[in-house]
C-alpha cells in the first residue's frame, strides 16, 4: 500500500506539472496574440498620425489660399469702388457740360485727374 500511495503522489505531481505547463502555454499564446494585436494597433496609430499630419498640412495650405483670395477680393472691391467713383465724376462732368456749367465741369475734370494719379 505504501507503494501505491507513493505512486499516486507522483501521478498527481505529474498531472499538476502537465496541467501547469498546458496552462502556461495557453497564457503564452494569449500573450503572443496580444503582442501581435498591439503591434498591429501601433501600426494603425502611426498611419492615423501620418494621416492627421497630412490633413493638417493640407488644411494650412487651404487656409493660406483662403487668406490670399480674401486679399485679392479686397483689392478687386477697392478697384471697383474707385472705378465707380470715377464713373460718377464722369457722369457729373457730362451733366455739367449739358447745363453749360463749364466751371463745374473743369473742377470735376480736375478731380477726375487727381483720382487717376497713384
Amino acid at each position: 500500500m505504501v507503494i501505491m500511495a507513493s505512486s499516486k503522489y507522483w501521478q498527481r505531481k505529474s498531472i499538476m506539472r502537465h496541467s501547469g505547463s498546458c496552462e502556461q502555454r495557453r497564457v503564452d499564446r494569449k500573450i503572443n496574440r496580444l503582442k501581435a494585436e498591439m503591434a498591429g494597433i501601433r501600426k494603425q496609430q502611426q498611419c492615423i498620425r501620418q494621416g492627421q499630419r497630412e490633413i493638417r498640412e493640407r488644411f494650412e495650405e487651404i487656409e493660406s489660399e483662403c487668406d490670399q483670395l480674401k486679399k485679392e477680393t479686397e483689392l478687386v472691391s477697392q478697384a471697383s469702388d474707385n472705378i465707380q467713383l470715377r464713373l460718377d465724376i464722369m457722369l457729373k462732368i457730362l451733366k455739367a457740360r449739358q447745363e453749360n456749367d463749364f466751371a463745374k465741369a473743369a473742377d470735376l475734370t480736375c478731380s477726375l485727374r487727381k483720382s487717376l494719379l497713384p
